[in-house]
């Protein structure tokens, strides 16, 4: 090797050295400026804040009132002030707070219109769990009738609502004649078969009426002891008397056809009327409905003020509510479950009684076969619970000498149905049919009546033990 190669070798080895040199000594210091960044430090817990929460407040919905009692329907009138005689419209935001504050008290409600804003009460009635029976309002101006009944119609077709009542008291007023009323009856019933519909008449009017009975799925009646003269300490008795008599005329016409009771109530002001004996009537009165199962409107929800004009002073004031909405203080204990009666010359009475304690049981016989038929004894009885009752029947056959009793001696009671009905087989062989008297007893549902075989009179214990009874030749 000559001595230039040997010293180009030489300088190549020592700057091979030096660049491995070079090199080790910026990856240490490339390690060092790594370590030095990437260590953070480690904080204190003081270090750290604690973020602030901001505390959200609770906000405390407003209770829905609970009531113990509701009653089966209520007469809606909107019109707390103004007169819809002028057209008054009324707005969907207003229905829907008249029909919000009183719907935790019932199960129905019903209007008498399907125009001028009434038509949104269907829908707003539903959204509240109510059922309701909307009404056509018929008179004498066709053409407003015409806007009624296509109202009623559709939202009958749309299913917003549950019953129609098509005219108030048309006949009553003389706007319509039974002829002319029954044609608005039948076309609603063509357009709208799947929902049930009605008339509300006074009970006078509707006696009298016998097609629309038979045309109407159910017959409403109006009953205001009120309004005929009655006082109030005999008013729920008369009321009882007017049903009592409008039961077997309509099961005449139309056999097994349901009775509804459309309007009834007491005034809280005016001639005879006050907040007690508003109170009065209708613990007494409603004690009677739910007892015998009948489907009833209350009349009404609200104070309608502009009534005063056609109906005096006693007019506005039929409300269970007043005209700001506020539920009448006598009303509250009914709708609490407590039912008082009134003590001899004071207004109220702390005193507690059930529903049925406050009612007069009475036995009553509507259908009595004649001499040599074998249909059945049929009555109705009132002012009870019927769970709580049964009635013993007994025939008097002359030619035997003898009171028997029926059905049979293995079946002596008869049960007496949730609506009141009962029907006994007073003919089941020998010469029964022949029997010249009938004797029915309501009796106590655990009693057992004495098994007349051919006795000459019938045991005083049933005498002293029922309530009611009835004793009548054929």
């Amino acid at each position: 090797m000559n001595i230039k190669k040997a010293g180009i070798i030489i300088c190549l080895i020592t700057v091979l050295i030096f660049s491995s040199c070079a090199g080790e000594k910026d990856k240490q210091e490339e390690i060092f400026t790594i370590t030095e960044t990437a260590t953070p430090e480690i904080p204190t817990e003081t270090a750290s804040p604690i973020p602030t929460l901001t505390a959200t407040p609770t906000i405390t919905p407003t209770p829905t009132p609970q009531a113990a009692n509701k009653l089966f329907g209520v007469n809606l009138g909107p019109y707390l002030q103004d007169d819809p005689n002028y057209g008054v419209e009324i707005s969907k935001i207003k229905l829907d707070t008249l029909i919000e504050n009183i719907a935790p008290y019932t199960k129905w409600i019903r209007t008498y219109s399907s125009c001028n804003g009434l038509e949104n009460a269907g829908s707003i009635a539903h959204e509240y769990g109510l059922k309701i029976a909307v009404g056509a309002w018929l008179g004498q101006d066709l053409a407003a009738n015409e806007k009624e009944m296509a109202s009623l119609i559709d939202l009958a077709q749309k299913g917003e609502i549950d019953m129609a009542v098509v005219g108030n008291e048309v006949l009553l007023r003389g706007d319509l004649t039974e002829r002319e009323l029954l044609i608005y009856i039948e076309r609603f019933k063509e357009a709208a078969p799947s929902i049930p519909v009605t008339t509300a008449e006074s009970w006078k009017e509707m006696m009298d009426a016998t097609e629309i009975i038979n045309a109407v799925d159910v017959v409403s009646v109006n009953v205001y002891p009120y309004w005929d003269g009655v006082a109030i300490e005999d008013a729920a008795a008369t009321f009882r008397e007017r049903y009592e008599y409008i039961l077997p005329s309509v099961d005449i016409i139309a056999p097994g056809k349901d009775i509804w009771i459309s309007e009834t109530g007491w005034p809280a002001c005016g001639e005879r009327g006050d907040l007690e004996s508003a109170r009065r009537y209708l613990n007494e009165t409603v004690a009677y409905l739910e007892l015998m199962d009948i489907p009833y409107f209350w009349f009404e929800s609200y104070n309608e003020t502009w009534k005063s004009a056609y109906e005096g002073e006693a007019g506005a004031c039929w409300g269970i509510w007043d005209t700001s909405k506020t539920m009448k203080k006598s009303y509250e204990d009914f709708f609490l479950g407590i039912y008082s009666e009134p003590l001899e010359g004071a207004e109220s009475s702390t005193s507690e009684t059930s529903a049925e304690e406050m009612l007069d049981p009475e036995l009553i016989i509507t259908e009595l076969p004649p001499i040599g038929s074998t249909n059945k004894l049929k009555g109705v009885a009132l002012d009870l619970d019927p769970d709580h009752y049964r009635v013993a029947v007994y025939i008097y056959v002359q030619e035997a000498n003898g009171w028997w009793i029926k059905p049979y001696n293995d079946y002596p009671l008869t049960v007496i149905r949730p609506s009141g009905d009962w029907a006994c087989k007073i003919t089941t062989g020998g010469m029964d049919a022949q029997a010249v008297r009938i004797a029915a007893f309501l009796v106590p549902a655990g009693y057992e009546p004495p098994l007349a075989n051919g006795w000459d009179k019938l045991p005083s214990e049933l005498y002293e033990i029922s309530p009611s009874y009835v004793v009548i030749d054929r």
